[in-house]
């Protein structure tokens, strides 16, 4: 609305109609429910997820989001204050899903807790959800860049993920279900190598026209690998039994701590 000079009058102030559809969108923002700005969230990382597969990250804006997402600039801003954080929460919010579902495989039964099914389980989840394996797969420098990122926003969070994950190998160390000349602390790192590796290793091997087995048994040596370097006990039934309720639970705590993180810029309220 173009308010005259007349309207205006010498002090400046804006005209009583501009005051009223101010206090309007003010009521109006003020009013936002979480529930709203959850989902207005979502659409911003569904966009952003979206535009991160088929352009790569480092090729979008948060014009770009915006303008998929439906909504203005600054609407991102209010959830996500660089776009950094915008790709750490998609990021954050892939990682949960394939959790979630790692927790459901795993509650139905025991021998699902041992590494090579987990570890197999991850590897398929990371290759076969775009988003993921865009990042992991496609553009490490970016992956870099969300760590660091990761590491300024939500370092208490990774550091808890981190104790979680060695937990999960105290406990199996601690009922007989790995070797156990190799300490918990050295059993995550060797897990965490030999995933890693069956993850970032085939891409660089096709790019120099090196055949590498099809994902599927990509998966079956990786779980292979990981039975053998870990010294899993799967015949050990009553050891699988008695740590199962409590690799579940400490599983389902690490996703849920995700979650609580992701749901605070969801629901965060700056307007």
């Amino acid at each position: 609305m173009v308010v005259s000079a007349a309207h205006s009058g010498a002090t400046g102030l804006p005209h009583p109609v501009d005051q009223q559809e101010h206090h309007v969108v003010q009521s109006a923002r003020s009013r936002r429910s979480p529930q709203a700005r959850a989902e207005r969230a979502d659409r911003i990382l569904d966009a952003a997820a979206d535009l991160m597969v088929a352009l790569g990250p480092t090729k979008i804006t948060i014009e770009d989001v915006a303008r998929r997402a439906g909504v203005g600039k600054g609407t991102v801003y209010l959830h996500f204050p660089t776009k950094e954080v915008l790709f750490l929460v998609v990021l954050m919010r892939a990682q949960s899903e394939t959790a979630a579902r790692i927790v459901e495989r795993m509650s139905s039964e025991p021998a699902e807790i041992l590494p090579s099914r987990v570890g197999s389980f991850a590897l398929t989840a990371l290759t076969g959800t775009p988003i993921l394996r865009k990042i992991f797969m496609g553009d490490t420098g970016m992956l870099g860049t969300l760590t660091d990122t990761a590491a300024a926003e939500g370092g208490n969070l990774i550091d808890r993920r981190l104790e979680d994950q060695e937990a999960y190998f105290r406990l199996l160390h601690e009922h007989g279900l790995v070797r156990g000349d190799l300490q918990p602390e050295e059993l995550f790192h060797v897990f965490g190598t030999v995933v890693t590796g069956f993850l970032i290793y085939p891409p660089l091997l096709e790019n120099h026209g090196h055949h590498v087995p099809d994902p599927a048994r990509g998966t079956e040596l990786a779980a292979d690998a990981l039975r053998h370097a870990l010294g899993e006990t799967p015949e050990d039934t009553d050891a699988l039994r008695a740590a199962w309720p409590q690799v579940v639970g400490l599983f389902d705590n690490t996703v849920q701590h995700v979650r609580a993180e992701i749901d605070r810029y969801r629901t965060i309220r700056r307007e």
